[in-house]
């Protein structure tokens, strides 16, 4: 009988295709369309105001 050649085990030199696994999983979203209906904004608005920094008025 004929000995069979065992295959040799597959190495991936690719960088990417070894650690994709790892990095590329499905993430939860927040959906910013019906946030800026309920009137969430992530950067208030006037927060650096002039009213908000009275002190530099006092010190003119």
């Amino acid at each position: 009988m004929a000995k069979k050649k065992q295959m040799p085990e597959v190495v991936i030199h690719n960088f990417v295709a070894k650690h994709m696994h790892e990095i590329n999983k499905s993430q939860v979203f927040v959906d910013r369309k019906k946030d800026a209906k309920r009137g969430y904004s992530k950067h208030r608005k006037g927060r650096y105001s002039e009213d908000y920094r009275s002190f530099l008025l006092l010190a003119v």
